[in-house]
């Protein structure tokens, strides 16, 4: 009997000694979480959730703290008591409370980082990572346009540049501008990187804000399958209020009463002249209805999932078509990702990760220098679309109304860009020593673009427009970008104390190639080729290299205090030799008050405090590269009796004294949650300075450099500061108890950007311009006011009489052009008794005073919700279509408020008198500026798991998912904006530069969203 007790006593010591199994499942609210991270605290001791959320873990003993993470997720901390059995539930993440991410070259203390799990975008079908991301982080606005496969602007903070503030995109540790290139549902969770301690370690290339794009990896446990698949029509039912076919008429007879005296026409318009009688022949057509159409999305994607504990791999597969809610515009995307990683010994892993997208859009087309929309207002509604005879109908020459049928327009002219990406790495990780690893990857970034843009022959019924030559542009851009990187990175705990390193030398070569070719091609109008004798080619490659240094280092003593800090040195090819390098430094301090011993609120489960400081840089001047150095191009051809020979002229004005546009940045915040992380709440207050901002400089006609239309001749110089201050705040709640499962989380951002200096002259600089119709520049740069805000007159009713121009303007007959009754009323801002140019001031601001947004989501026997509304408010925007609306000062046709305008002395009114050709009255002015501040239901969700009993019976335990949902987005939009949509598209310039926010050019809306899927897992 001793014998046997001893024995008992010995196995049971010997089995304490050699460690516990322990078997367990990982769930959330809903069920299991496939994949979740369990490891025993301080040790290598680890292993990975399979599919149904089970796991287990050798080598347990009686007081180890087991560690339960899952991203989106609070990680949640259990110590082992010798059960046999354990399960967690983990809590949302509401708030982002973990403030350690792992960027691609170690770890990253104190950070006020955003995540956002893969799960809430696989269910969001668009074209691009920037609409998803929409009102789901905290300090990222976006503004991205309505038709499919448009750029989308991403701004992180406010305005920090004049020049590219687009974020750095990672994806998988590669760098890319391909977003559009990247399906939801491959996605397993973003992080936005925002602070200079995150920042900095990316140096000249996260200055705007880095976003950090993970893409799904293998999993241990049997092989699985997903399938989502999504339908849905897509339409849009606002409309322009324009005049009738007897309304316009009407109008042009009171034009032709004009003809000849001051303001009117130099002639009577002659259809309607030469036929008293004429009343649009029965023909009333609703041009608008004619362009818009009720456009269907398809959406599919597949991926496949599974491996051991040596190999992991993961496959997936989507296909995305949208058509445009415009006639002949769409968007298609096929994407392939194959990521796989094993382990090769114990000191060896390897992986790689791939994504091929090939993407085709079909964008609206211009004519007549105007856009779609333009054309579409403009347009006579007597013309028919087509005539009995098969012919597009289109105006006379005996017509006051020049206005291209648009719908002949998109038959007759093709604007298709073919996009194919890749984006891929391999890797190695040794491990040299316990703790310290040795990583090395090689990345690629390749794309290949095709824009092929063909205007064929036609003619239409009224005569007046007809081509009888085909034309035809192509462009054939290629971008690859390779980077090395090595990293030897070392990450220990040592009891209370944990410290981790890493030191990185990194190679980047980036070449850009690009060629064109045009041809007025008279052959055939089915034949898109370029082959005649009047073909003209052009050609040009950029090289471009960045070689960097980094070192990374973090250190934290018992879970309460840490320290972090990085220094990055970058050197750049686009700037001289001497320009080239510079060093980048941050620091940052964390404090975890809730884990000090004595802090015994029972209330509070977490505070934590951060501060952090940094430099990051930016090197990007659009698409001019190596600006220090002149260069020679084949322009200016010129014709010497029958033959036609290219002139050599300067491409670009150089500036050899470029240097890095630096940023400083500072962020202070807290994070802390209550009553079990039920209630999450986090601030962080930010500013941010801007110094020696790269910018393009209009030259004068008189340098001998070639420019556009728009801006003209540019040079990029290091010109003027801008600071950014801002606060942003997050608050979540989590009730995960009960049946009735239910969350909220709302975060509100302020950024406020003003300009400190520009230069030594002080001057404001001019940017966007629209030409035609406005020749003014509309908006500027200026000290001590916002970017890119807008500047003209200032506007208020119009003068009902000449007594009244004589009390305000007793100079009015000196003006250039006088003034006269129902003309527009413009403040004389500077006393002088006449209106000018010289009274113009700051009439908006398109910077946002605070962004917004609120989710809400709630589960109950298998049904989910959820919802999501943002807003953004105090912003200003440029209405371009008010002068398509109300311009007066040709034949088209206008909105329906012109028949109040002013006709008569003593009419009082808001409407100016028809005056024909360029006038004051639409100098760029207050007449545009509307308060474009919005509240979207951007999504709107609801769907039906299946229970597990009834999915495994009915298929044989093949279905472990069955989910239904219904989806609606966009669908309402509170705004004063009088537009079509007060999300306004983003403006480019010539060099690819965002050259101004807020300017409406009549962009295709967002279209109003409704979609049915179905979620299978197998």
């Amino acid at each position: 009997m001793l014998k046997k007790i001893c024995l008992m006593l010995l196995l049971a010591c010997t089995g304490q000694a050699m460690g516990q199994t322990i078997n367990g499942t990982v769930q959330d609210s809903e069920g299991p979480l496939p994949g979740a991270a369990v490891f025993v605290k301080n040790t290598d001791n680890g292993v990975v959730a399979d599919f149904d959320g089970k796991f287990t873990l050798n080598n347990a003993n009686n007081g180890d703290v087991l560690v339960f993470s899952y991203v989106g997720y609070v990680t949640k901390e259990v110590v082992y008591t010798g059960q046999n059995e354990i399960t967690v539930i983990l809590v949302d993440d509401l708030v982002s409370l973990d403030e350690v991410v792992i960027v691609a070259y170690g770890k990253q203390r104190n950070t006020p980082v955003s995540v956002i799990d893969g799960e809430e975008l696989s269910e969001f079908p668009t074209t691009d990572i920037g609409q998803a991301l929409q009102g789901r982080a905290a300090g990222v606005t976006i503004t991205n346009g309505g038709s499919p496969g448009s750029q989308t602007l991403v701004q992180i903070r406010g305005v920090n540049t004049f020049g590219d503030g687009t974020p750095l995109f990672v994806v998988d540790g590669v760098f890319t501008n391909s977003i559009n290139s990247l399906d939801l549902a491959s996605i397993e969770k973003i992080d936005v990187l925002k602070d200079a301690a995150s920042l900095s370690v990316y140096g000249s290339r996260g200055t705007n804000g880095v976003i950090l794009i993970t893409t799904k990896k293998g999993k241990v446990g049997n092989a699985s399958l997903s399938l989502n698949v999504s339908t849905g029509i897509q339409e849009f039912n606002r409309r322009y209020d324009v005049l009738n076919t007897e309304q316009y008429i009407q109008f042009l007879r009171e034009i032709n009463a004009l003809a000849g005296q001051n303001g009117g026409p130099d002639f009577p318009v002659g259809r309607v002249n030469t036929n008293p009688a004429f009343d649009g022949d029965g023909i009333d057509t609703d041009w608008q209805d004619a362009y818009f159409q009720q456009a269907p999305i398809y959406n599919i994607s597949a991926n496949v999932n599974g491996g051991s504990e040596k190999a992991k791999f993961n496959v997936g597969f989507s296909r995305l078509d949208q058509e445009g809610i415009f006639i002949d515009t769409g968007f298609t995307r096929t994407t392939l990702n194959v990521n796989t990683d094993a382990n090769i010994s114990n000191w060896l892993d390897v992986g790689q990760t791939l994504s091929l997208a090939y993407n085709e859009t079909v964008s609206p087309e211009q004519a007549g220098g105007r856009d779609p929309l333009q054309n579409i207002i403009g347009q006579a509604p007597y013309v028919p679309v087509r005539t009995e005879n098969g012919l597009f109908g289109g105006t006379s020459s005996q017509d006051l109304n020049d206005s291209r049928n648009q719908i002949r327009i998109q038959s007759s002219q093709d604007n298709l860009t073919r996009f194919s990406s890749a984006i891929g790495s391999l890797y190695a990780t040794a491990k040299i020593a316990n703790g310290l690893t040795f990583r090395s990857q090689f990345g690629l970034n390749a794309n290949l673009l095709l824009q092929d843009r063909e205007r064929r022959a036609f003619s239409e019924d009224g005569g007046r427009f007809a081509n009888p030559i085909n034309f035809i542009d192509k462009t054939r851009q290629t971008l690859s970008q390779m980077v090395f990187t090595n990293t030897l990175a070392f990450d220990r705990d040592f009891d209370k104390h944990s410290i981790n390193a890493s030191a990185v030398l990194e190679q980047t070569r980036i070449r850009f190639e690009s060629a064109s070719i045009s041809d007025n091609n008279e052959v055939s109008s089915v034949i898109p080729e370029a082959f005649s004798p009047n073909a003209r080619a052009t050609s040009f490659s950029v090289p471009e290299n960045l070689n960097s240094i980094l070192f990374l280092a973090g250190y934290e003593f018992d879970n309460r205090y840490s320290i972090s800090g990085s220094g990055r040195r970058d050197t750049s090819s686009r700037f001289s030799p001497e320009n080239a390098s510079q060093w980048f430094f941050s620091g940052a301090l964390g404090y975890d008050l809730s884990n000090e011993p004595w802090f015994k609120v029972e209330a509070i489960n977490s505070l934590k405090f951060r501060a952090s400081y940094g430099e990051t840089g930016n090197n990007r001047t659009g698409n001019a590269v190596n600006q220090f150095l002149p260069t020679l191009g084949l322009n200016l051809p010129s014709s010497i009796g029958d033959e036609t020979s290219p002139g050599i002229s300067p491409n670009n004005a150089a500036n050899p004294d470029l240097r890095w546009e630096t940023q400083i940045k500072q962020n202070y915040g807290l994070s802390t949650a209550f009553l079990y992380d039920q209630i999450q709440f986090s601030v962080d207050y930010f500013k941010n300075r801007s110094e020696d901002l790269l910018i393009p400089v209009e030259l004068p006609s008189s340098a001998g450099i070639p420019g556009n239309s728009q801006t003209g001749s540019t040079v990029i110089r290091n010109v003027g500061i801008v600071d950014v201050e801002g606060l942003e705040l997050t608050l979540g709640y989590n009730d995960y108890k009960g049946k009735f499962k239910w969350n909220f989380w709302a975060n509100v951002t302020r950024a406020e950007s003003i300009v400190e200096s520009l230069g030594a002259s002080g001057e404001p600089i001019e940017r966007a311009r629209l030409n035609p119709p406005f020749a003014s520049a509309l908006n500027r740069l200026a000290v001590n006011e916002a970017p890119f805000h807008f500047f003209g007159l200032v506007a208020d009713g119009v003068f009902s009489t000449q007594e009244q121009i004589d009390a305000e303007l007793p100079n009015n007959s000196q003006s250039a052009v006088p003034v006269q009754p129902g003309d527009v009323r413009f403040r004389d801002l500077n006393g002088d008794g006449q209106i000018s140019l010289e009274d113009r001031a700051v009439i908006g601001n398109p910077n946002p005073d605070f962004t917004y947004a609120i989710n809400l989501r709630a589960e109950y026997n298998g049904w989910d919700f959820d919802v999501l509304f943002n807003g953004v408010q105090g912003v200003d925007a440029f209405n371009s279509n008010i002068f398509y609306l109300e311009g007066l000062d040709n034949g088209l046709n206008y909105g329906t408020q012109i028949l109040r305008r002013w006709q008569t002395p003593g009419d009082i009114t808001d409407i100016p008198r028809f005056r024909f050709g360029s006038n004051i009255n639409n100098e760029i002015s207050t007449r545009y500026i509307e308060d474009a501040s919005y509240l979207r239901l951007r999504n709107v969700t609801v769907g039906y798991t299946f229970p597990n009993t009834l999915v495994n019976t009915s298929g044989n335990g093949i279905i472990k998912k069955l989910r239904f949902y219904v989806q609606g987005q966009n669908l309402l939009t509170f705004t004063n904006y009088t537009g079509l949509d007060p999300e306004i598209a983003p403006f480019y310039n010539a060099q690819g530069l965002v050259d101004g926010l807020g300017i409406d050019r009549s962009a295709q809306p967002r279209p109003l969203t409704v979609l049915t899927g179905i979620q299978l897992e197998f």
